[in-house]
């Protein structure tokens, strides 16, 4: 049998334990914690003679120990957490951090707009239904005794408090796409009128505009943001490097623990995935992509929404939405009509690819379409993005080869500004 060795510490090993226990910034005799729940959890352990640690001047001060914030099974039992309340229909909930992209032109600022715009005044949007007020107003979803006598429900505020932070578009633009999708309970924070009345922009990439937009979201009260968009909001910011994404998850992140519901609008790569590294899909709760689906005789905007990631609200695949986005050039208000969107014969032929079918000649026979229309859908789903191979083999959408370590997406430098502004109806 192998022979234990205990260990022995060294009389510098334990002077040196004894002058991290000095710096606890806890008393060796502290109160009972309690959780918000009630029930009582165990004092921070502190060892004896230690005094609280002392802030350096400039600097934040310590952080407690963990202990106290350890969450025993009873404690996690006993916890009363209230349910999140829906926004749009069921799959945006409070406290949401989800993307929409999609390639430029094809509509993405429209659709991150009119959502603001249902969200803010708990109206539909296209099929999506509106949120209910009651599960919206936070204070009813708090439980009570079952002895209390039942209160009247609260009233819902008027609105939902929405901040939309627009990075790219201009200023008239932004006008009249507000006046014609009523966004009458929205508040925007523009980065031309910003210049145009400070001389400065804002750049998420810097921790103080981070912290600036914090404060702002704190102090008014926004419970839901719209960043349009990634790219030109964050300057600087290599959307090819994980790391470089790291400061602006964790900020996410930070919004998404106080309960502020985050969407942000990026671009699709040549790949005709989301551009940039994977990292950030991680801690999303949804990804919408929109697929184009203009004709040349279609006014305004007009695709196709799909979930590339499915809501963790719902857990069950959504349907994709056929959105046809028209501008009445007289009075300036925007209709939004919305359907089910058909499969078409070119949405299955892909889907026949990426269940594995490599062979145009397979696929023809499958569908029972003749050759030349199958060679038609491949040449035009290999120059979309939509597959990869090559016409001898056709294979599902892949990433582009690793930088290093990890795999990294597409970087489509001339995808770099939106050109949404050409689909004005």
């Amino acid at each position: 049998m192998p022979t234990i060795t205990p260990f022995i510490p060294t009389a510098e090993e334990i002077a040196e334990r004894e002058r991290l226990r000095a710096r606890s910034p806890f008393p060796a005799q502290g109160p009972t914690h309690t959780q918000s729940t009630g029930v009582p959890a165990p004092a921070p352990q502190a060892y004896a003679g230690s005094a609280p640690a002392q802030a350096v001047p400039g600097q934040p001060p310590p952080r407690p120990p963990l202990a106290q914030f350890v969450l025993t099974a009873e404690q996690l039992a006993a916890l009363v957490i209230p349910p999140r309340p829906a926004l749009l229909d069921q799959w945006l909930c409070q406290g949401d951090l989800g993307y929409i992209y999609a390639p430029r032109g094809v509509g993405k600022t429209w659709m991150a707009m009119a959502l603001p715009g249902a969200i803010s005044c708990r109206r539909p949007l296209g099929l999506w239904a509106a949120a209910d007020p009651a599960s919206a107003d936070p204070d009813t979803s708090a439980s009570t005794p079952d002895d209390a006598p039942e209160a009247p429900p609260a009233p819902a505020p008027d609105h939902i408090p929405v901040l939309y932070i627009d990075g790219e578009m201009a200023l008239e633009h932004t006008k009249y796409r507000a006046r014609g999708l009523d966004l009458s309970k929205v508040c925007h924070l523009h980065h031309e009128h910003l210049f145009n009345q400070n001389g400065t922009c804002l750049n998420i990439g810097e921790v103080e505009d981070r912290q600036r937009i914090t404060d702002l979201i704190i102090q008014q009260g926004y419970q839901v943001i719209i960043l349009d968009n990634l790219s030109s909001l964050a300057s600087g910011v290599d959307e090819n490097k994980g790391m470089d994404y790291e400061p602006l998850s964790h900020w996410l992140l930070e919004l998404r623990r106080r309960k502020i519901t985050v969407i942000v609008v990026h671009h699709a790569g040549r790949n005709g995935l989301m551009r940039g590294h994977s990292k950030r899909e991680d801690a999303c709760s949804w990804i919408i992509e929109l697929r184009d689906a203009r004709l040349e005789s279609d006014p305004g905007a007009k695709f196709v929404s799909h979930f590339a990631k499915p809501s963790r609200n719902t857990g069950d695949p959504l349907p994709d939405m056929l959105w046809h986005f028209t501008t009445d050039k007289v009075s300036g208000i925007t209709d939004i009509h919305c359907e089910l969107a058909q499969t078409s014969e070119y949405e299955q032929f892909i889907q026949h690819v990426l269940e594995g079918v490599t062979s145009q000649k397979d696929i023809s026979e499958m569908m029972d379409k003749n050759k030349g229309t199958v060679s038609k859908w491949a040449r035009k789903a290999l120059q979309d993005g939509r597959l990869s191979g090559g016409a001898n083999k056709l294979l599902p959408p892949k990433a582009s080869p690793s930088k290093g370590r990890g795999q990294i997406r597409v970087h489509a430098s001339d995808d770099d500004f939106d050109d949404d502004e050409d689909d004005e109806g």
